[in-house]
């Protein structure tokens, strides 16, 4: 790294840039309190490997992640500072290999490289989920991985390192998060365009081994499948303009959004005009998996609805990277030298920038926690959603969140909450309450869109006489606390 931009070596912006990952990264840890499914993943990973397989092969993803969290928490415990940290590990390696993709498709021009990585790291949605003690921030480093190894491994005679990388990138994706096959997809449909000019035989090689590293887990994957067809998925169907709301998320606000979509098309079709095939892998790793889980989530006869920001976090880069090297090379393609392209990396940087409004996020559960240590409460308690229990114990009873079952799991938290006089939405777990005579009780609603389950709680307890209007002492955007009374 020798080139400089303003008079500075990229080599210190490259390493400007990581930091600047790492302590927006931290604040926005330090703002934002462990969600449900964070502390869901705490608890499984206090489980032995074979359980933890055990135990979340019946659940929609691999373990790969909450694998590593075992080993993790093994030296340095559940403490929230800390649960987070490798999450954000896997962040910053995933703009190393941003930065090191962008270069190869852009016949190394380091200011493409390091506008990518820059877009990456500004963007509020992405880094947010990047904090999650959650498989996101692995999955997204493991495709970015693995897109930089394929197109290594195919323009290299070498079959060793960057084949080798490859597979186990792919293979780890898989037991990580079942929605990376996509990338996989997207390698065999550019292979079939681009036959002639692949190493097809080294491809078929090493296709053949990742399917038998992962053959294990295919009849759980198959299995999970069936189901989802059958039964459907909690995401609610795309609409119209889902993809314009999820380039949103990514991009922080409408303005970028709109200015990012008209650049990264502008950039798939500079790709196939200038027949540049690395720049064209670039296009098909965003498009195909983006509008195929699109069009899937569509509400129609076929309807899987799928097409949520975080399930298709892993398009991301492919964004930021195809946008970057646009920008860069604006100039080149229309042919001019003039200075005033110079400015347009910083007007986009600058538009994002307007759209990041950083605001405080607080699990309900926690909240609890702190109103209850002043011993203002009525001490017994109905929590909804029922999974909320692995929160409650984790934010107000620390010892018997780490007393793990490895199997009737809500059976067994239930039974530690009834001896405090804590309750879930569950049919069993209200049972406990059935011989109950308190004057007043209170209802800890975390997910209100959950209307069943509320509808369950408020029938149950209006049969116990809890019929006066009850008295609301929190509030949040989807989530209250309130007292009822007899």
């Amino acid at each position: 790294m020798k080139q400089h931009t303003f008079g500075i070596p990229h080599r210190i912006i490259f390493f400007t840039i990581l930091i600047l990952s790492v302590v927006s990264k931290l604040f926005i840890s330090g703002i934002t309190d462990l969600s449900n499914d964070e502390v869901f993943s705490i608890y499984h990973a206090q489980m032995n490997v074979i359980d933890l397989f055990k135990e979340l092969s019946t659940g929609n993803n691999p373990p790969l992640f909450e694998t590593i969290l075992h080993y993790w928490i093994k030296l340095f415990g559940i403490n929230e500072n800390v649960v987070r940290i490798p999450s954000i590990i896997f962040s910053i390696v995933s703009t190393v290999f941003i930065y090191y993709t962008t270069k190869l498709v852009s016949e190394n021009n380091e200011k493409s490289s390091l506008l990518a990585c820059l877009l990456f790291t500004l963007s509020l949605f992405i880094s947010t989920l990047q904090i999650e003690t959650r498989a996101y921030s692995l999955m997204i480093m493991l495709v970015t991985m693995n897109s930089y190894s394929f197109l290594r491994n195919i323009q290299t005679k070498s079959t060793n390192y960057w084949q080798s990388m490859w597979i186990l990138s792919t293979v780890f994706g898989w037991y990580t998060h079942f929605f990376t096959i996509w990338i996989f997809i997207v390698q065999i449909i550019y292979s079939i365009i681009k036959f002639k000019s692949l190493p097809i035989k080294k491809l078929l090689i090493g296709g053949i081994l990742i399917i038998l590293l992962f053959s294990p887990y295919l009849g759980i994957l198959i299995q999970r499948f069936s189901a989802t067809e059958n039964q459907g998925t909690w995401v609610e169907p795309a609409k119209f303009d889902s993809i314009y709301f999820v380039l949103w998320q990514f991009c922080n606000n409408p303005i970028s959004s709109i200015l990012f979509f008209i650049g990264f098309c502008y950039f798939t079709y500079l790709s196939i005009k200038l027949k540049n095939i690395n720049q064209q892998f670039i296009a098909l790793w965003f498009w195909l998996p983006f509008l195929i889980m699109y069009f899937i989530s569509l509400p129609h006869k076929f309807s899987i609805p799928m097409f949520l920001e975080r399930y298709v976090c892993f398009v991301a880069p492919a964004l930021f990277i195809g946008m970057a090297v646009f920008i860069i090379q604006i100039p080149k393609y229309l042919q001019t030298k003039s200075g005033l392209f110079k400015f347009l990396p910083l007007v986009l940087l600058l538009v994002m920038c307007i759209g990041i409004k950083m605001k405080e996020s607080r699990n309900i559960f926690k909240q609890y926690s702190e109103l209850n240590k002043r011993n203002t409460l009525p001490k017994k308690t109905i929590l909804q959603p029922y999974y909320g229990a692995f929160s409650y114990l984790y934010f107000n009873d620390r010892q018997d969140f780490k007393d793990i079952a490895t199997s009737k799991i809500y059976d067994h938290m239930e039974r530690q909450l009834a001896k405090n006089n804590i309750y879930t939405s569950r049919k069993n777990s209200l049972n406990y309450f059935l011989n109950d005579s308190s004057k007043s009780i209170v209802c800890l609603k975390g997910e209100l869109n959950r209307t069943n389950e509320i509808y369950v709680v408020d029938s149950f307890l209006m049969r116990k006489n809890y019929t006066q209007l009850p008295q609301e002492i929190l509030k949040g955007k989807n989530c209250k606390i309130e007292i009822k009374t007899k």
